[in-house]
């Protein structure tokens, strides 16, 4: 079965390599694709100049949510037809997508393909994120056909699946070093670069993510730097032709890092976060796994759009975060921190494993055929 991903965002990117793994820990033979291989450089280089602006100014990257779009003209003709050729060659049937950006090309497969296609829409956010936003505008039916799962319901305010990160252990507080990691996502938006001094002020440790080389800072006591691989990109593969995750290092400003490869999810910077008090995070969707996953609670900072306000209010109903100004004004106390992370722990196995979720209901399905 096929995992369409894709590289507009970590969060649309590395839950799909998650899931690929379980799969394949599950007997169930599993392939990862990416959106943007369909692309022309030219228009993957525009992703990357989006990506520069939106670090550099916030409110330029909420502009841009505003604005509709139509993915399908950043689309190479040539490499659509060449995957769907490798597709028919091998009858691929069956597919989890990630992204609506891929909707319109499971639409194109699945009217040519002469068999019947089958295709989970699992929405990683609690609402829906832009690109479904934009397929809805352009096709209001898009998911005619297709299962629509979505990872919780904001309705009822529950969580409805995890994702596995691969790491079974999750460290109570009284385990964790006490720092609190700062980061913007895979992209690095956000405010949380201006929230670093006030922290510090407040005698925590920082463990900080740096999207760029000029972001990392003088060496101060009680600053860590971390960074990915700033040249890599989702939609190249390694020289095994497989589709990894960052390459990742601890870095500094007078040192020229080199990035290893990161083979196992705990070895990237989620290794970083199981071992801290905090998260200090815009909500993103792939900052509420990796909460749920670890453990650790999420400081939230000013969403990236409607969709990561919702994403935000679930986590503070179900106590698993706070919003950074309600916690500024308990004086960063971290009792609350620890009141938070129980209720995580206490969680723990509470939420059904999507990949195996799936992969029962495939095995049921193939058992009725």
């Amino acid at each position: 079965m096929t995992i369409l991903c894709s590289g507009f965002g970590l969060g649309f990117y590395v839950p799909g390599l998650l899931i690929e793994r379980s799969l394949k820990a599950l007997g169930v033979n599993a392939e990862i694709e990416v959106f943007e291989t369909l692309m022309p450089e030219s228009k993957k280089k525009l992703t990357d100049d989006s990506r520069r602006a939106y670090q550099d100014n916030f409110a330029v990257a909420l502009t841009s949510q505003k604005i509709p779009g139509d993915i399908r003209g950043s689309l190479d003709p040539a490499e659509v037809e060449a995957l769907f050729g490798q597709w028919r060659l091998e009858e691929r049937q069956h597919f989890i997508a990630l992204s609506g950006h891929w909707v319109h090309v499971l639409d194109r497969y699945r009217e040519a393909a002469g068999y019947p296609v089958y295709a989970d829409l699992l929405y990683i956010d609690a609402d829906l994120s832009p690109s479904w936003k934009n397929l809805r505008r352009v096709n209001p039916g898009y998911a005619e056909g297709y299962r629509e799962v979505g990872m919780y319901d904001r309705v009822k305010r529950e969580v409805l699946f995890s994702i596995d990160a691969g790491d079974k252990e999750r460290l109570p507080a009284s385990a964790r070093n006490g720092h609190l990691v700062v980061h913007g996502g895979g992209w690095g938006i956000g405010t949380f670069r201006e929230k670093l001094e006030a922290l510090e002020a407040a005698g925590f440790e920082l463990d900080i993510a740096a999207y760029r080389p000029q972001e990392i800072g003088e060496a101060v006591s009680g600053r860590r730097y971390y960074m990915n691989d700033p040249e890599w990109r989702t939609w190249l593969r390694d020289s095994s032709g497989q589709y990894t995750f960052p390459p990742f290092a601890g870095v500094t400003r007078n040192s020229h890092s080199s990035f290893p490869p990161c083979r196992h999810y705990p070895e990237g910077m989620y290794g970083v976060i199981r071992q801290a008090s905090a998260v200090i995070s815009k909500p993103g969707g792939g900052a509420l796994i990796d909460s749920l996953a670890s453990g650790t609670p999420l400081v939230l900072l000013d969403p990236f759009g409607p969709h990561e306000k919702i994403n935000s209010d679930l986590w503070v109903e179900l106590g698993y975060g706070i919003r950074y100004e309600q916690w500024a004004e308990t004086g960063f106390a971290r009792e609350e921190l620890r009141r938070l992370s129980d209720n995580l722990l206490a969680a723990g196995g509470r939420y059904p494993d999507y990949a195996a979720d799936y992969a029962e209901r495939l095995s049921v399905s193939e058992g009725r055929s």
